[in-house]
């Protein structure tokens, strides 16, 4: 059996204490603001982004270059003595992050690292890289291996809702929404990642109450959806910015709808890492649903 290394990016929003238990290797994006640069989860805190943000400076996300992915693939061969590397990474819609892979992998024998556009984000990323970290401890071969982390990505999903869309559009990330632009400044968007990687906007909600409402109605449709599937049971991932409250609050209600908790497995409620706050500010928070395996 090959020992098998599995590593992402840190807008995965995966919980330090379930990375290491897990064995997924971490790498640090980029963020610069006031002059400096910093890696997202070692030189910098949340607060530290929020207040910059609130100050009023521009905050800009970088992906790592190629040098940290190669002294990483070295790490993790000639130390660790892992003989394959299973890079899951953030949709290549929304950064350069897995073209800095490309490169770096180009300075190791081909098969020895594999790379994987998971054409999603945050949690929802998180999910997928997770489930895959298990399926590796459990021993499952290669070829299944291949297959078990692009049914992941195929079927996972996230809906998620913003206080104000006033960082997005500072940010230029929301080209895409410019037409609805006196709408975006009064209603609250819920967004989503499409299967092509690209952020896409479903509908707007009157406020923040009815757009928290919205989310657990989606968490619940893409639940059954999965079951339709007959997947037994789903990873559900909760991400919020500064407020946990409403994350909370969509946990207790997909608990109690007697649907909805018949398809619950495991449940990780995180605060989003400073990557994804940089563009949309503080006060988001969103759902995300990957199915369970059996092996």
């Amino acid at each position: 059996m090959k020992k098998i290394a599995i590593i992402t990016d840190s807008s995965a929003d995966i919980p330090e204490r379930l990375a290491f238990e897990n064995e997924i290797t971490i790498v640090p994006m980029y963020l610069s603001f006031g002059g400096k640069s910093y890696r997202e989860g070692m030189d910098v805190r949340t607060e530290q982004v929020y207040q910059a943000l609130k100050s009023g400076f521009k905050v800009t996300t970088s992906a790592p270059p190629v040098g940290d992915f190669i002294k990483i693939f070295k790490d993790l061969i000639d130390n660790k003595k892992k003989e394959i590397i299973y890079y899951i990474g953030l949709s290549s819609k929304l950064s350069g992050i897995l073209n800095s892979a490309r490169v770096a992998k180009t300075n190791f024998q081909e098969d020895k690292i594999k790379i994987f556009d998971s054409k999603t984000s945050t949690i929802s990323l998180g999910l997928i890289v997770l489930e895959a970290a298990r399926a590796i401890k459990k021993g499952i071969c290669l070829e299944k291996l291949n297959g078990i982390i692009q049914e992941l990505i195929n079927n996972s999903c996230f809906s998620a809702t913003l206080e104000s869309m006033e960082y997005v559009f500072k940010g230029g990330r929301a080209a895409y929404l410019s037409k609805f632009l006196s709408s975006a400044f009064v209603l609250k968007p819920i967004l989503t990642i499409g299967k092509d990687g690209r952020v896409k906007l479903k509908k707007f909600a009157k406020n923040k109450k009815t757009a928290i409402l919205e989310l657990i109605n989606q968490a619940k449709k893409e639940l059954i959806r999965l079951k339709t599937m007959c997947y037994k049971k789903c990873s559900l991932g909760i991400f919020y910015g500064s407020d946990i409250n409403p994350a909370l609050q969509i946990e207790e209600a997909l608990k109690k709808d007697e649907q909805a908790s018949s398809m619950i497995g495991e449940i990780i409620t995180t605060e989003i890492t400073t990557i994804i706050s940089a563009h949309t500010g503080p006060e988001i928070w969103g759902v995300a649903t990957a199915p369970e395996l059996e092996y």
